[in-house]
């Protein structure tokens, strides 16, 4: 790593979520100076070794700078590090930053987690994300260092989708201080159904012998279509294998035909939203985001894809920024 003041490491921002972690060295820019990924994820972790995993990833970074570490996701849960609670939306940065969690360790390092975030919705029934929301607040941060500062009125015809094993729908606003707000969120378990599905049911039958397959676009696409106009999911899903037995689908095409029913039934229920939306930002796996693209387009959508590395380091970045974590005279050395 060079010496050089405009390298010099003010944060390590990791985002570990119940499958995957990855952690972020960055500078007093917010700008990445060095990336770590890896598998485990905080699900098949016991509490008490997450400190010594984190350890073993970014001890490299720790030997020069007792650098401040940030983190989001589900090491803020239940199951994870330390449980961080939930902000209730509309929340913006400034509610996150106070809310941030001081993190125990034995290493005695400068450890905040951030709390997740809860929407009550009318019927007072909630939905929460955990580690999206950062990412939701850096992609607003990513559009607007293009294209200027987005008004009330394109945000409201705004959508940010964060694809994966629970997909997340989010809608922003700005508030009186022209802050950015997370102010409603969805979520829907495409990527787990699509899991259970192909591993667990009937519909998967010969699959685990193929191994992974290459998604066939046709046979997503099909997918898409069939699953907007039979109204049940329910009875939509078994056409994966009547189509298979009348031939018209083969197996290996199979998956790609139920990710195009799950996903196209996502679509169908946040249908009443997009009806006002104009464009869609998609955050997230780029294989994932690309389908989500396909999707949308079939529909009659426009969308674009943000990098979730980039979102991630800037939504954490500036937060712990706001909470005084990376201070004024770290920044100024990379000025």
């Amino acid at each position: 790593m060079s010496d050089n003041k405009s390298n010099f490491p003010a944060l390590i921002v990791v985002d570990w979520g119940s499958s995957n972690f990855r952690a972020f060295l960055v500078d007093g820019k917010g700008s990445i100076l060095d990336t770590v990924n890896g598998e485990q994820g905080v699900l098949c972790i016991k509490n008490d070794c997450l400190e010594t995993v984190l350890l073993s990833y970014i001890s490299g970074w720790l030997s020069k700078h007792k650098t401040p570490i940030i983190m989001a996701g589900m090491v803020g849960g239940a199951i994870g590090w330390q449980d961080t609670g939930y902000v209730n939306a509309p929340a913006n940065l400034g509610s996150m930053s106070v809310n941030l969690c001081k993190a125990n360790n034995k290493a005695g390092l400068q450890i905040s987690i951030v709390p997740g975030v809860k929407y009550v919705m009318e019927n007072n029934v909630c939905d929460v994300m955990r580690g999206e929301e950062v990412q939701v607040f850096g992609a607003v941060l990513d559009v607007e260092q293009t294209a200027g500062e987005l008004s009330n009125q394109t945000l409201s015809e705004t959508m940010f989708c964060l694809p994966g094993t629970h997909s997340k729908w989010v809608q922003v606003a700005k508030d009186i201080q022209r802050k950015t707000v997370i102010t409603s969120l969805s979520t829907f378990m495409t990527g787990e159904m699509f899991d259970l599905l192909t591993k667990q049911s009937i519909l998967g039958e010969g699959l685990e012998a193929l191994g992974k397959t290459p998604t066939d676009m046709p046979s997503f696409l099909k997918g898409v279509g069939v699953s907007q106009v039979q109204s049940s999911l329910l009875s939509a899903l078994f056409s994966a294998r009547t189509l298979k037995l009348d031939k018209q689908l083969t197996l290996q095409n199979v998956p790609s035909y139920l990710s195009g029913l799950l996903i196209g039934a996502e679509l169908a229920g946040i249908k009443s939203k997009l009806n006002d939306i104009k464009h869609v930002y998609l955050i997230g796996n780029s294989s994932l985001n690309t389908l989500y693209c396909e999707a949308l387009k079939e529909l009659g959508f426009t969308s674009s894809i943000l990098s979730s590395a980039t979102a991630s380091t800037k939504g954490m970045f500036t937060l712990a920024v706001q909470a005084g974590l990376v201070t004024e005279k770290e920044t100024q050395l990379c000025h």
